[in-house]
């Protein structure tokens, strides 16, 4: 029974594709977004980059758990003048409705009960 909580035994972090912009397209077909869990350690990681700085953090987060669009790729930064992913991403992603889309799937794939909530309890 034990042997289910081995390394070697545990599914990978979840990868998903989900509509976050639809007027994003190509060929006529809406540009899906790929979007993964983080782990604990990148969380951790993430949250004292921030500064413990909640906006900060759920900007990092919510970029760090995008893959695609590549929010690294120079081309796209040079794209909207922005050179890191969490600026890159917030001028993508310029609509409240999609944003909020966004932080709702990011919450959902990370097991956030509410991003905004877990950042309160976070910091008390």
């Amino acid at each position: 029974m034990q042997e289910a909580f081995y390394k070697e035994n545990a599914k990978a972090f979840r990868e998903r594709e989900c509509s976050i912009a639809p007027r994003f397209q190509q060929d006529g077909k809406e540009m899906l977004w790929k979007i993964r869990g983080i782990s604990q350690a990148e969380n951790a990681e993430i949250w004292k980059k921030s500064g413990e700085n909640p906006k900060r953090y759920e900007s990092m987060v919510l970029a760090a758990s995008v893959v695609f669009p590549d929010l690294k790729g120079a081309d796209l930064q040079d794209s909207y003048g922005k050179k890191t992913p969490e600026s890159l991403l917030k001028a993508i992603v310029d609509c409240p409705g999609e944003y909020d889309s966004l932080v709702s799937f990011v919450q959902d794939i990370n097991g956030f009960t509410s991003l905004r909530e877990d950042i309160e309890k976070a910091k008390k």
